[in-house]
């Protein structure tokens, strides 16, 4: 083939590659706003508990507040999260526990008591009760809200870490259905942009992950995946 029909072909070869990538970002944008990505989670949102460790691939790094970059731990993995032990809130006696309003075995949020309940006898008119009328049900308030509370300050990030197991768990069931349209990756390094056609906000430092899944633990363990991310502002979707 002489030059000039090589180049002939090489020029339609171009225009055919242009116009199948103009295609797919037409049929699949890329993701400008993180918000926009069907899954996130932040490691610095991750709550303090025994079965949540944050790890660090070897290629990752962290200021250590001196100015000098160290490795992150030097472990092979980023993230491992077990199935949290999650308890029941202490019983409360027996008479406070109509007082309860609903929510009290909530660790998240205080526990309110009604200031007053109605309570009626056969044959005699309904009378209105105070909480504080009797001495004796205050204290067993006190004594049993020292125990919630003990409860709730252990409580709470375990059940904030079991919310983290069963959004990788949901995640982990659909990249199985969906491995050819999803990809997991860890981003790094926000790009923050005001654009007139619309603004970013993205991480621009992307490693493709592997998520795997230990039933005997159980126990999720995202690690680096060995081939790289298939994309530059998606970092989910393909």
């Amino acid at each position: 083939m002489d030059a000039a029909k090589l180049r002939i072909a090489r020029d339609k070869l171009t225009r055919v590659f242009r116009y199948l990538e103009a295609l797919n970002q037409h049929r699949n944008p890329a993701k400008r706003q993180l918000r926009e990505q069907p899954w996130s989670l932040r490691l610095r949102d991750l709550p303090e508990h025994a079965s949540i460790q944050l790890g660090g691939a070897k290629s990752l790094k962290t200021n250590n507040g001196s100015g000098e970059d160290s490795e992150l731990g030097g472990s092979n993995y980023v993230l491992k999260a077990q199935r949290p032990r999650l308890t029941r809130p202490p019983e409360p006696p027996e008479e406070i526990a109509a007082w309860l309003e609903d929510g009290w075995d909530d660790p998240s949020s205080a526990f309110a008591v009604r200031p007053a309940l109605e309570e009626s006898e056969i044959s005699a008119a309904p009378t209105i009760v105070s909480f504080t009328d009797d001495a004796a049900r205050t204290a067993s308030l006190e004594r049993w809200k020292l125990l919630r509370d003990e409860w709730a300050k252990t409580e709470k990030p375990a059940r904030a870490a079991m919310k983290i197991f069963e959004s990788l768990y949901a995640l982990y069931g659909r990249i199985d259905r969906e491995a050819e349209r999803v990809e997991l990756v860890l981003g790094d390094g926000i790009l923050s942009w005001r654009r007139a056609d619309g603004g970013i906000y993205h991480p621009i430092l992307l490693q493709r992950l592997q998520l795997q899944f230990d039933a005997s633990v159980p126990e999720f363990t995202l690690s680096e995946a060995g081939h790289p991310v298939s994309c530059t502002l998606r970092c989910s979707n393909r």
